[in-house]
């Protein structure tokens, strides 16, 4: 592999590892998915620009049309974002990020660029490096459909495209601060708009903001009072009520209810504190409404423990519970029974189910037992490792430590929001394959968005709506 990979392993693979064990994957988890995505989209982009996530995807069908595509907007260069916020890379980190459709109709792996940020800035400073969020949304102020994209960088800004179209796309607002646009959500008409100030080693509390598609006007600028609360990690709107969830390392996310029916502009309300079902759950990044109750997924942090995610369930009245973490009803621990799951990345219901996914922080045992000559390496010289160049290529010989840990994404699934199974729990057959980022549920497909940061982002779909 690239020099790249070295940073990799030492952001990710140089702190403890506690690898847990849990359920099995499916062994027919390959054969219900397919690989409709390149990694990176294609081989001398992905080089260049260094395309790791799917950070955010959607389906959208623009007014007058019957059809729609499937959108992806990348995150690019994550290693190289985390080693210069840790102090360890002088040199630029920012690569500009892009948005790509999905067009079967050319091949089974094409993805045709609607917007690329090289076409809007020039480098090598980008104050955008990949697309957080995507939405679709019918503004108020003119009834025209939109896909609305927002991204990460110096200066978050959202664009939205009427069309989808190359060449359609226009800047509608930029928030001012250091960090992401991390999620949008539309409630009563509106579209709200979620700040996380997770760029800066200082923060500033999170934000939530609305718009109209024209006028754009705050909600709340203090994260709710608390300024340990540094962003809003996720919106939705639930039981006639906007939900939203902070990121707070000090004692626990926090899910407040806001902006409920006659009651806009009213106090918030604080539903779940503390992290829910352990202090130790940081951010309340992952909503989804599925039979009538909101369910919540967290992240947790490398940076504090390897712990397990957690997952909770609001009923209409407030009360929650536990469906997986300590005492919860499923009967699964924190993780679903592996520790290594730290986060619960997306949800999305399919075909009736609810589906789950991580990023299994085993993945990262996967690549240092392929490289222990580099890591060594790394332990002696970081920075003479980063600087020089020439550094031997990376091997990618899966060992037995991916047979013990199960490296690789995890997807779960449940008819009943309770009793889960899993998908797989091995990246689709690759350990690198580290977490599925997103998900889409679109014409039939449910369609996976894999962050792999060192061979590029991969985009998987089940096989049940192959028809092309």
């Amino acid at each position: 592999m690239k020099k790249r990979t070295i940073r990799t392993v030492m952001v990710f693979g140089l702190v403890p590892l506690f690898c847990g064990f849990g359920v099995g994957s499916c062994d027919w988890a390959q054969l219900r998915f397919e690989p409709v995505s390149l990694n990176g989209f294609d081989p001398g982009d992905n080089a260049e620009d260094w395309n790791d996530y799917p950070w955010s995807m959607a389906y959208f069908v623009p007014d007058g049309e019957t059809e729609g595509h499937v959108y992806v907007g990348t995150g690019n260069g994550i290693d190289e974002l985390a080693m210069s916020g840790l102090g360890m890379l002088d040199e630029s980190p920012y690569r500009p990020p892009e948005i790509r459709r999905y067009r079967p109709d050319l091949g089974k792996k094409q993805w045709e660029r609607v917007f690329d940020y090289r076409d809007i800035e020039d480098g090598p400073d980008y104050t955008s490096t990949g697309f957080r969020f995507m939405t679709v949304y019918r503004a108020q102020s003119d009834e025209v459909n939109y896909l609305y994209a927002s991204t990460f960088g110096s200066s978050p800004t959202i664009w939205r495209s009427a069309t989808g179209e190359p060449g359609s796309w226009e800047s509608v607002w930029t928030s001012g601060e250091n960090g992401s646009i991390r999620g949008m959500a539309t409630h009563n008409g509106l579209l709200y708009i979620a700040i996380s100030n997770d760029l800066v080693m200082e923060r500033t509390p999170g934000q939530i903001w609305a718009t109209d598609g024209d006028a754009i006007w705050p909600v709340m600028q203090d994260g709710f009072g608390n300024d340990a609360n540094h962003a809003i990690m996720a919106l939705m709107s639930y039981n006639g009520w906007l939900y939203a969830g902070t990121a707070n390392a000090e004692t626990g996310y926090e899910v407040w209810r806001l902006e409920g029916p006659g009651k806009n502009g009213a106090e918030p309300v604080l539903v779940v504190n503390h992290g829910g079902p352990s202090c130790c759950n940081q951010a309340a990044a992952t909503m989804c409404v599925f039979q009538d109750k909101l369910y919540v997924g967290n992240l947790t942090f490398v940076g504090s423990a390897v712990r397990g995610c957690d997952l909770i369930r609001i009923s209409p009245d407030d009360s929650w519970e536990t469906i997986v973490g300590p005492d919860s009803l499923s009967g699964y621990d924190s993780g679903f029974n592996r520790r290594t799951n730290t986060y619960l990345w997306w949800m999305v219901e399919h075909d009736g189910d609810l589906y789950a996914s991580t990023w299994d922080f085993a993945s990262v045992a996967q690549v240092v037992a392929d490289n222990l000559d580099l890591v060594g390496d790394a332990f002696i010289a970081i920075r003479g490792l980063l600087e020089e160049g020439g550094l031997p290529s990376f091997k990618r010989t899966p060992t037995v430590v991916s047979t013990l840990t199960e490296g690789g994404a995890d997807l779960y699934r449940s008819a009943d929001g309770v009793t889960w199974t899993s998908v797989f729990t091995d990246g689709l057959g690759d350990p690198y394959n580290y977490g599925v980022r997103t998900m889409v549920s679109a014409e039939g497909c449910l369609y996976l968005g894999m962050a792999n940061p060192f061979d590029g982002l991969e985009i998987w779909r089940s096989r049940c709506c192959a028809a092309e």
